[in-house]
């Protein structure tokens, strides 16, 4: 940065806005965080202003610009814009994100994201156009390459012990790198570059990395007004498929190990199914017994594990999601780290990090962590740690406690070993982390748990750079030691027989969403030696009431090529690609395919060579039907895999209304489903049964030609007996 800072604070964001400008000679390159970190209103103004004057140019560089669902039917509107009011009131919307729904952004003005809602962007062609692919961990450098000059963030603060203190809270994962590129790019080239912040005391305030000095920012917006509500995502809904999905996938999560989980259903399946593994391990194991997994599928009894948890996990994830939360109130995830490389190597050891020894101490020694001649430093860090007592002080070249008990600095001494084990040593070793992530999004009861954590369990999540979760470059040592039998677990699109993941993208090259780490989890994975990736995925989605194969024979777009291929997991079961040859590839996939697309798969797969003639798939595989998934769940066992294991937003009458229109809206496309439902007579005992629902749709007592057409389309999706509510 210059010597010389701009005058910048102001009483308001349009002044502050015209300031920048100024600074920046009209026309400025920022940079702003994913999802929630967004200062809106800041965002808001410096758009409004470069909309309003075409002679500034205005660069947006984020991703996950997120904000309220735009409802397209008539239908949709009457039931989700009631939830929408209670789920978004107070929540302050993005001017761009509005404007780009209507196309109508102005030409100095240009939004470029590497990271999209998923399929939000498919049909805007300017966004299209100006869409950034890039890994996460490159995207604090792809912007300074891009000439960012100002990045704007959304902070918490918090008074500790009397002094204000701040913490970049949902989102260090970029800005930690970027402050600091940014501070020594301008020390060499003298141009200025800023940080600006916004606090918003009702984000969650997070300690660790991303707690930060009023230093790092060139100046903090601290404004009551502009503390508004967090955009929260809700709850979806979990299906018989995803539940299978989330079950195959958690019987390969290692005790001991390392998780890393994204957000949606799928990802909240495999949370619910970990639980019911470690909670109520009967039915887990019976639905193993019923599906006859281990029997079809070897990978199971060579990587995986159904037992409860003893150790529990470790997460390094790239986003928190609320499912960490649900799996440390399970007792599931408890497996705590040490951001220091020989610490955590002795806690691999088991070495005990509650009953603290003199053992510690040797060992640390004989690792050259620390001198067995002890310096003021090693006393200083061996403080920090808890292994030794805050009170202790060095004096010279010895050590006393605060009742003057003394001996020489030498480890290696039975006088000194004495001493520790007497007045010198801690209870128990400090700094614990059960969860590294680089950013958070989620739901309301989320942000409430995490601002309402005590202080010492809050302490055990670490915020930081997704330079230190995405990837083993720096501090290798520390991270290999730590990621024991990690398993990166994502969703991916499509997968062809060649083993090659279709994630982000179409093969027109339309994005759907974007790589963010996906492909950095994958790469990790075959970096740490027990390491695996898991990419989750239906074996087919519906085209109207047309059902359509994920699994192709080729595709002219992939995320994850082939020679990265690792482990794919349908609802049918686990393809456990790693090290495989090209026949055996196409046959481990062909055994978790969807039975209605096997047989063409065959023949292409034969027609190119790859798979010999008179190859034939096991009777087992050939029941690969979603009627056999949804019979696992029937009985008893239905109630461990409920559709909102973790609670929802919806009342029970608008989750009804919805999946009725749901399954409305997949015939839709072609008339004759659709028929009897306009043809027929309402019956009366349907009527009756849903008088509330149609209440609630407005459509009790509909008026125009169109709304008595819905509320018979309606009616002929919802049950005809109260008995069924």
């Amino acid at each position: 940065m210059s010597d010389k800072k701009p005058t910048l604070h102001t009483n308001s964001l349009e002044s502050l806005a015209e300031n920048l400008y100024e600074v920046f000679d009209g026309h400025i390159v920022m940079g702003i965080p994913i999802g929630i970190g967004k200062a809106v209103e800041m965002v808001n103004a410096l758009y409004d202003l470069a909309k309003q004057n075409p002679d500034y140019r205005l660069d947006i560089h984020t991703a996950l610009s997120l904000g309220r669902p735009a409802l397209k039917s008539d239908l949709e509107k009457r039931l989700l814009e009631p939830f929408l009011e209670r789920q978004f009131d107070g929540v302050p919307e993005l001017n761009y994100v509005l404007d780009g729904r209507k196309q109508s952004i102005p030409d100095n003005i240009r939004i470029i994201e590497f990271y999209f809602k998923p399929g939000e962007m498919l049909h805007n062609p300017r966004a299209q156009e100006q869409v950034l692919s890039a890994n996460y961990t490159h995207v604090a450098r792809d912007m300074m390459t891009r000439g960012v000059n100002l990045v704007t963030q959304m902070i918490s603060k918090k008074t500790i012990d009397g002094q204000v203190c701040y913490s970049l809270s949902s989102n260090p994962d970029v800005t930690l790198d970027l402050q600091r590129m940014m501070r020594e790019q301008s020390k060499r080239d003298g141009k200025p570059r800023l940080l600006i912040a916004q606090v918003n005391e009702k984000l969650p305030f997070m300690p660790n990395d991303a707690q930060v000095p009023a230093e790092f920012f060139d100046d903090i917006i601290d404004q009551p007004e502009l503390y508004s509500e967090l955009f929260c995502t809700p709850h979806q809904p979990i299906t018989p498929t995803d539940h299978m999905i989330g079950f195959y996938t958690s019987a390969l999560v290692k005790d001991g190990g390392t998780l890393q989980i994204g957000i949606g259903s799928l990802g909240d399946a495999v949370v619910n199914s970990l639980l019911v593994r470690h909670q109520n391990n009967t039915d887990y194991r019976q639905l193993l017994t019923e599906s006859k997994a281990c029997d079809h599928f070897p990978i199971l009894e060579q990587e995986g594990g159904w037992d409860t948890f003893t150790e529990g996990l470790y997460g390094n994830t790239e986003m928190l999601v609320p499912g960490y939360m649900e799996l440390i109130k399970g007792d599931v995830l408890k497996r705590r780290v040490y951001d220091d490389a020989a610490i955590q190597a002795l806690v691999n050891q088991g070495y005990s990090t509650d009953a603290l020894t003199v053992d510690w101490l040797e060992a640390l020694a004989d690792s050259d962590r620390i001198g067995k001649q002890l310096s003021e430093q090693d006393v200083q860090w061996l403080k920090h740690w808890g292994l030794l007592k805050d009170t202790i002080r060095f004096d010279g070249n010895e050590l006393t406690d605060e009742d003057n008990h003394r001996t020489a600095a030498d480890i290696s001494s039975a006088e000194f070993k004495a001493w520790a084990s007497a007045y010198g040593l801690g209870t128990q070793l400090n700094h614990a982390r059960l969860v590294h992530a680089g950013f958070f999004v989620g739901n309301s009861h989320f942000y409430d748990d995490l601002r309402d954590l005590p202080d010492d369990q809050l302490r055990e999540f670490n915020m930081t750079s997704v330079s230190f979760t995405n990837q083993l470059h720096g501090d290798e040592k520390l991270k290999l030691a730590q990621r024991q039998h990690a398993r990166f677990i994502n969703a991916c699109m499509k997968v062809t027989l060649s083993g090659a993941a279709v994630s982000d993208g179409l093969d027109d090259g339309k994005v759907v969403s974007g790589v963010g780490g996906q492909f950095n989890f994958v790469s990790m994975a075959h970096d740490i030696p027990d390491a695996r990736s898991i990419l989750m995925m239906r074996s087919h989605r519906m085209k109207g009431r047309k059902a359509i194969s994920n699994i192709v024979f080729n595709y002219g777009h992939a995320t994850i090529p082939r020679h990265m291929r690792d482990i794919i997991i349908t609802e049918y079961g686990i393809a456990d690609l790693r090290a495989k040859n090209d026949e055996e590839i196409i046959d481990a996939l062909l055994k978790i395919t969807d039975s209605r697309f096997q047989d063409d798969l065959i023949r292409q797969a034969q027609s190119a060579g790859k798979l010999r003639n008179d190859y034939q798939l096991p009777d087992w595989a050939r029941q690969n039907t979603p009627d056999r998934i949804s019979s696992f769940f029937n009985g008893t066992i239905k109630t461990t895999f409920p559709a909102f294991p973790f609670g929802k937003e919806l009342t029970d009458q608008e989750v009804l209304i919805g999946g009725a229109l749901k399954r409305l809206k997949a015939k839709l496309p072609q008339l004759w489903p659709i028929l009897p439902a306009v043809i027929k007579p309402v019956q009366r005992s349907r009527l009756m049964a849903n008088q509330s629902h149609l209440t609630r749709m407005g459509l009790d007592q509909p008026e125009s030609i169109k709304a008595k057409l819905y509320r018979r389309l309606l009616l002929s999706e919802l049950p005809d007996s109260t008995a069924e509510h």
